[in-house]
């Protein structure tokens, strides 16, 4: 028997092992989920390029917004791969009473959030920027875990409202008018 509870020394090294495999398991998905988001920030960024501007990377420029967003995102995707490979491949002890290691909710959001993304691009022009952009808001709250009904939509509908606003009336770029005719 150990000094842990009572518990038998087998039973503690296969929890051990168990931990060994649960963040080996985190760790891979956490790469998984920083290649995919190096190479969505690449493909964006080679389509920043795309933007046509008689102002080339003017910060006056249609392109410089998105160029500054793209290239932020892809640093920080390239440093959470990073982060990823140099994370230890095993548990160095399991803590008493942690749960540790992956969970049915490690996947979940990373993979919410980005299907969540890639149902916002599809419907950003057919609904119109604010619409799409309050689901989005939203939609991601909740995957995030918040349970404020009111508060949600409330948050939602104002950032929508307010990057709008900034971007339409102070930046002079127009966004997709949707349903609402904005």
């Amino acid at each position: 028997m150990s000094e842990k509870e009572g518990t038998p020394v087998s039973e503690q090294v296969e929890a051990v092992r168990a931990s060994d495999v649960e963040v080996e398991a985190s760790r891979l998905v956490r790469i998984v989920a920083a290649v995919v988001l190096v190479v969505l920030s690449a493909t964006f960024l080679v389509g920043v390029f795309d933007i046509r501007s008689p102002k080339g990377l003017d910060p006056q420029g249609p392109r410089f917004f998105p160029l500054l967003v793209t290239s932020a995102w892809l640093l920080l995707s390239i440093g959470y791969l990073v982060e990823g490979l140099r994370s230890p491949r095993t548990a160095k002890a399991p803590a008493e009473g942690a749960g540790g290691g992956l969970t049915e909710r490690s996947w979940f959001e990373p993979v919410a959030l980005s299907a969540l993304l890639v149902l916002y691009a599809f419907l950003v022009v057919p609904l119109g920027y604010m619409l799409a952009t309050a689901l989005l808001f939203f939609g991601a709250a909740r995957v995030l875990g918040s349970r404020q009904l009111v508060r949600d939509i409330v948050v939602a509908v104002v950032l929508a409202v307010v990057v709008y606003i900034a971007f339409t009336q102070f930046l002079d770029i127009s966004l997709p008018e949707g349903v609402l005719g904005l």
